[in-house]
């Protein structure tokens, strides 16, 4: 055997040797994805009840309780599709249990601000983390097309939280901070 036929042989064997390593890597990386994402998509879902619980006759944040609710619902009927096509075993949602006892405790402009902070924070992070996924990820169709359906959403909701922070009728002094009904 000539020296070009054993060093082609060799760089086959390590390509044969890498490939499977490389699709184990990729596939532990989408498993941490899709388990932080049904952690944040589980963690959004709870704050929203407890949004809703607390925006008394605040149209404005009964609606975006209404729609983090449903848009997180179904994005995670989307995820657990994928999980299982993904062959993933999601982990069980574990709650933030200082971060809802914290905003629990809180009622009216003072929860509003707090709340609405957090989800901006929240959003920020949870765009950061899919838009590396999408960078990282780009070579499984099915979680890119996830990932892409899954940010404009996100941008979304970003959005609406970021408004409502800047809306005097939710933010501003017309609130009653016993019942969060607006008092004008």
């Amino acid at each position: 055997m000539n020296t070009r036929s054993k060093i082609a042989c060799a760089v086959s064997l390590l390509i044969g040797v890498g490939a499977p390593r490389l699709a184990l890597a990729q596939s532990a990386n989408v498993a941490s994805f899709l388990n932080k994402a049904n952690q944040m998509n589980n963690e959004e879902q709870e704050q929203a009840k407890e949004l809703r619980s607390k925006a008394g006759d605040n149209q404005a944040l009964v609606t975006m309780a209404d729609t983090l609710s449903q848009d997180h619902k179904a994005n995670q009927a989307a995820l657990e599709s994928l999980a299982k096509q993904e062959n993933v075993s999601l982990d069980s949602y574990k709650p933030n249990k200082v971060e809802q006892d914290r905003l629990e405790n809180l009622k009216g402009a003072q929860f509003n601000n707090e709340f609405l902070n957090a989800n901006v924070r929240d959003h920020k992070e949870a765009l950061a983390t899919f838009k590396r996924a999408k960078v990282n990820m780009a070579g499984d169709p099915n979680v890119k097309v996830y990932i892409d359906q899954t940010i404009p959403v996100l941008e979304s909701h970003l959005k609406m939280a970021e408004n409502l922070r800047h809306d005097d009728k939710v933010m501003g002094s017309a609130e009653n901070p016993e019942n969060n009904k607006a008092t004008n």
